[in-house]
C-alpha cells in the first residue's frame, strides 16, 4: 500500500500488522512509520474500530486491504501521526463505501482533517467502482465533525437513533 501525501500531511496506510502493533505498544508502531504518535491514538472507540478493522482486513484479499485499513495522519511540519482516517470497506454493490475519521483534540480546528478526508475523497473517486462516500451516524453534537463533511461537500441525508447521515455523490464533486 502506498502513502498519499498533501502539502500538510502525509497518509500511511497501515498494514495488518502495524495496526496489531499499535493495539499492543504505540512505541513500537512509532518505530514501524518513522514518526512520533499522539498517545491517543488507539484509545476509546478506536480501539474496538481497529480490533474490527483488523478482522475483516484477514478476511478479504491484500489488494483490497487499501479500502479496510486506517491511514494515520501525519503532520508534515511536525512529523507527528496525529490522527486517522480510513473507510469501512470496499464499495458495495450500490457503489457506496463509509468513511470514518478521528485525529486528536490537540490538532483538531486546523484543517487537517478537513485536508485528510478531502484527500481520501479524492482516492475513493479515483476507483471507478465507488460512486458514493456516506458517513453515518455522526453524534448530533459532534460538530466538528459535521464542519468536516460539509466543508467536503457531504449533504445530509437524515438522523436516526445512532445519529445525523451523510452522502457525497461523486456527481456532486
Amino acid at each position: 500500500m502506498k502513502s498519499i501525501t498533501t502539502p500538510r500531511l502525509s497518509l500511511i496506510p497501515l498494514t495488518v500488522e502495524q495496526l496489531e502493533t499499535g493495539l499492543c505498544s504505540l512505541n513500537d508502531l512509532s518505530a514501524s512509520v518513522g514518526v512520533s504518535l499522539v498517545a491517543s491514538l488507539f484509545e476509546g472507540v478506536v480501539n474496538r474500530a481497529v480490533r474490527m478493522k483488523i478482522d475483516k482486513m484477514k478476511k478479504v484479499p491484500p489488494a483490497l486491504h487499501p479500502w479496510y485499513t486506517y491511514y494515520l495522519i501525519v503532520i508534515n511540519e511536525e512529523q507527528i501521526g496525529a490522527g486517522m482516517v480510513g473507510f469501512k470497506g470496499s464499495p458495495d454493490e450500490l457503489g457506496q463505501v463509509e468513511i470514518g475519521y478521528g485525529i486528536d483534540p490537540i490538532f483538531q480546528r486546523r484543517g487537517y482533517m478537513s485536508e485528510a478526508v478531502q484527500t481520501m475523497l479524492a482516492w475513493a473517486f479515483s476507483h471507478r467502482e465507488c460512486l458514493a462516500v456516506t458517513a453515518t451516524g455522526v453524534l448530533v453534537d459532534n460538530f466538528a465533525s459535521q464542519k468536516v463533511l460539509l466543508k467536503n461537500g457531504f449533504v445530509e441525508t437524515g438522523q436516526d437513533e445512532h445519529g445525523i447521515n451523510y452522502r457525497l455523490d461523486r456527481t456532486k464533486l
